[in-house]
């Protein structure tokens, strides 16, 4: 090989089969993560038996012994305060439907077999693995103070789960295919 010869240039193979895997595990994810404060809300009010009815504005316990409350227009009951809480507010909501969006994004780019793809559903995949660390670590220490919800437990545990094998569907990289061999016609010439 002499100087002048250009090095081979290392290419990293994408894998078609993994990042499309990959992508459709980030839409589950990012779909997961968007529904999450529904399912923990909804979770919440079977275990502990307390049912809301909307019409009327009126909450209740299916525990006997216990009164109904009624919500007032200024919500100060904690039952309400734990509604809201659980719901992630309008701020949750619209950062989770802002990376849903760059969720799909990405997923779209993992189905061409893009490397930004690759690249950003890593990304999603960290920070969606931050989240759900961060809002299960809080629930599994208050398992010492009282019961928490299973639910929440759960979805905790899942959406880091999903969050790792993103990113390890997309890191892992395809086979090298065999360099090219010249045809026989082009070796005769």
């Amino acid at each position: 090989m002499s100087t002048l010869e250009a090095k081979p240039r290392k290419m990293r193979i994408l894998n078609p089969k993994l990042l499309s895997i990959a992508a459709l595990v980030l839409v589950v994810l990012a779909l997961l993560f968007l529904a999450a404060p529904l399912i923990r809300l909804a979770g919440g009010a079977q275990r502990a038996g307390n049912f809301v009815t909307t019409g009327n504005g009126t909450t209740g316990s299916a525990v006997s012994g216990s009164s109904p409350q009624v919500l007032t227009g200024g919500g100060s009951t904690a039952q309400a305060r734990r509604i809201a809480v659980g719901t992630g507010g309008r701020g949750g909501i619209i950062l989770y439907f802002v990376m849903l969006l760059v969720s799909l994004g990405a997923a779209v780019g993992m189905l061409f077999t893009r490397r930004w793809g690759q690249v950003l559903a890593i990304i999603m995949g960290v920070l969606y693995g931050l989240l759900g660390l961060v809002s299960l670590l809080p629930l599994l220490f208050i398992r010492f103070v009282g019961a928490p919800n299973p639910v929440s437990i759960l979805l905790g545990i899942v959406h880091v789960l999903l969050a790792v094998s993103v990113i390890v569907l997309a890191s892992i990289p395809g086979k090298p295919g065999l360099p090219p061999t010249p045809s026989p016609a082009s070796a005769s010439a």
